[in-house]
């Protein structure tokens, strides 16, 4: 085999993406949704304790689907040191802060 046929074959091998990247992937997923998990539930506890009733806003779900994904990214971004997964990261952690505030002043009155 010559350098042309097997650049050509490494290419082809490596079509789906670089197996790291998709270990690194699936272990930030599973990461994401254990701490999503864990802030769903903390924060349904605090709830019903301080307010005697379940949860009924819609910042919360928010809350709860960017903290997970901004973890996702979190994970990635110091894994795999992307650009755009530290990018991505600041965005969600961002909008996680914006809807912890929503939610928290919607708790207050």
């Amino acid at each position: 085999m010559d350098k042309e046929e097997i650049l050509e074959k490494s290419r082809k091998e490596n079509r789906g993406g670089d197996e790291r990247e998709a270990q690194v992937t699936a272990k930030a997923w599973r990461l994401g949704a254990a701490v999503g998990i864990l802030i769903c539930g903390i924060c349904m506890s605090v709830f019903e304790i301080v307010f005697n009733e379940p949860m009924k806003y819609t910042a919360d779900n928010m809350m709860f689907y960017f903290g997970m994904i901004a973890t996702v990214y979190t994970y990635k971004a110091v894994k795999l040191r992307a650009r755009l997964d530290i990018l991505f990261a600041a965005v969600f952690w961002a909008f996680f802060g914006c809807f912890t505030a929503i939610f928290v002043l919607s708790l207050l009155g």
